[in-house]
């Protein structure tokens, strides 16, 4: 429903076809409207969540079906990746608001005093985000209703000014992001300083001529500071995450399990054959050290 066209010259209503395109978008969209607004009390956005692919008509499907919800987000300010993400997703009518760490965010959703929370779970760079895995398992009962990658362009970021690059003598960041961007760091032969989320670390260095952060060029126009170098990190960059609540979903074309398994010869097969006989495709699996019995997964 919703199209996307490239093209190198001036796109406007005029052009060959184009016309014809918009006007059966407007129609489509005009009639999934009014769908909405004659069944929201009877269709749930979770439900409609993984049947959609982009974060555009997610958003737009969320502005009939959403009434005042708590989103969390993980951020100190605003400007973080999760931000933007729930940004992307979610319409004006959604109470985002940032926490401090994903454990806060799990918890709030566990809870009932979030509707919805927005957190990182695996970058193709740096890996699964170990504290959203760990949370996840200890506040039980909260499901995955959505998951979106999302591009990651990293920035090197100074306040406004004369600041250039051979000031800068620290900088902060998320672990991930000086992770993913470790090879530019370097060269910088400046101090890396790790914060709760790039937007924390965004607010922790205005005022500071010697202080960069690595962060989106968006997150630097919300705080008013300047990206001087954009594209720093090592290689293309995405992160997954998802988007969780209380309530599971009906329909969905992937399943993410946790589980635990004892800590003797084939437990791990045992658990994982089933998967096998039925032919399901196992996208990813990663262990996690279980607290509560030592060596065991």
């Amino acid at each position: 429903m919703v199209i996307f066209i490239k093209n190198t010259g001036i796109l406007s209503r005029e052009s060959p076809g184009i016309s014809e395109v918009i006007t059966r978008v407007e129609k489509d969209l005009g009639e999934l409207k009014e769908l909405l607004t004659r069944y929201r009390t009877s269709i749930s956005i979770i439900d409609l969540m993984p049947m959609i692919h982009e974060p555009s008509l997610t958003k737009f499907i969320s502005e009939f079906l959403m009434n005042n919800n708590k989103v969390a987000y993980l951020g100190g300010p605003e400007g973080s990746y999760s931000h933007e993400v729930a940004l992307q997703l979610f319409s004006k009518n959604a109470d985002l608001t940032p926490l401090k760490s994903i454990g806060d965010i799990v918890k709030c959703v566990y809870q009932g005093d979030c509707g919805f929370g927005v957190i990182p779970i695996e970058n193709n760079q740096a890996g699964v985000v170990g504290e959203s895995m760990d949370s996840l398992v200890k506040w039980g009962g909260v499901y995955v209703n959505h998951a979106v990658e999302y591009k990651v362009s990293l920035c090197l970021v100074v306040n406004e000014g004369g600041t250039n690059i051979n000031d800068i003598n620290e900088v902060y960041s998320h672990p991930h992001a000086i992770n993913e961007a470790l090879n530019f760091i370097s060269r910088l032969n400046a101090s890396i300083n790790y914060t709760q989320s790039t937007s924390e670390a965004l607010r922790l260095i205005k005022g500071y001529r010697h202080k960069a952060a690595i962060a989106s060029r968006i997150g630097a126009e919300i705080h008013g500071l300047r990206p001087l170098i954009c594209g720093i990190e090592d290689n293309p960059n995405y992160t997954r995450f998802l988007v969780i609540s209380r309530h599971m979903g009906r329909i969905g074309d992937r399943t993410m399990a946790i589980f635990s398994v004892p800590n003797k010869p084939g437990s791990l097969f045992n658990a994982l054959k089933p998967f096998a006989d039925l032919g399901i495709n196992l996208s990813m699996i990663y262990s996690r050290p279980n607290r509560a019995s030592p060596w065991g997964l």
